[in-house]
């Protein structure tokens, strides 16, 4: 059995002292990517330009984590 290894990172982005949204994402060795946002507080999310932001870079940041799994993978031999 070949293991499909991962890079699993999740982040909290906070507005004040409030959880506004949860970002997580799984990049395999494949470069497959798999990713969840959950808005907790809709309104503070969306009238935040900072937690868009913030957002936009975790979007970013986990392209890159796809990219580099790719970028090292080599395809079993059948």
């Amino acid at each position: 059995m070949k293991k499909n290894k991962q890079t699993n990172e999740s982040t909290d982005i906070i507005i004040g002292e409030k959880i506004v949204a949860s970002f997580s994402f799984n990049a395999y060795e494949t470069g497959a990517l798999d990713a969840q946002l959950a808005i907790n507080i809709p309104q503070d999310f969306h009238d935040s330009e900072e937690a868009k932001n913030e957002l936009n870079e975790l979007i970013s940041e986990a392209f890159e984590a796809s990219k580099d799994k790719l970028s090292t993978f080599v395809a079993p031999e059948k």
